[in-house]
């Protein structure tokens, strides 16, 4: 019995626009996955924005994600580096404990990642900003 090859059948190319829009639709459907994963974490993190803002700290929200993990990672944003070491202290001054601090010197600052009961939350602070950090040793 002869047997014939198939030959595939190219898809027909799509259009740079049709990419983009792929693209552009698989990234906002995965962040508001993220989102939804990071629901409870969210309510949590609520309760600390009233102060948060008092001190008038800009969150970057589309940088804020767990990253498929239990902690939440905050983000001041990139051009105000004392941010994020006045947020990590505005955290500590509302009952956040700093559960881990790894310092890495030189140019390349500390990451905190503080607790309170289920809420885990990890800020990175700029090199810049490590001397402004008002916060006592690991719990």
């Amino acid at each position: 019995m002869k047997t014939t090859r198939k030959t595939a059948v190219p898809a027909p190319a799509l259009s740079l626009e049709q990419r983009l829009l792929a693209i552009e639709q698989a990234r906002h459907a995965g962040r508001l996955e993220a989102i939804k994963r990071m629901r409870a974490r969210l309510l949590l993190l609520q309760a600390f924005m009233p102060a948060i803002e008092a001190a008038g700290i800009w969150l970057d929200m589309g940088a804020l994600s767990d990253w498929g993990g239990k902690s939440l990672w905050i983000s001041t944003g990139v051009l105000d580096h004392p941010a994020a070491a006045r947020l990590v202290n505005v955290l500590v001054a509302n009952g956040m404990t700093v559960h881990e601090r790894e310092d890495y010197g030189g140019a390349a600052g500390s990451t905190l990642h503080l607790k309170k009961g289920r809420l885990l939350v990890t800020v990175s602070v700029d090199h810049r900003a490590v001397h402004l950090l008002e916060v006592p040793a690991c719990a």
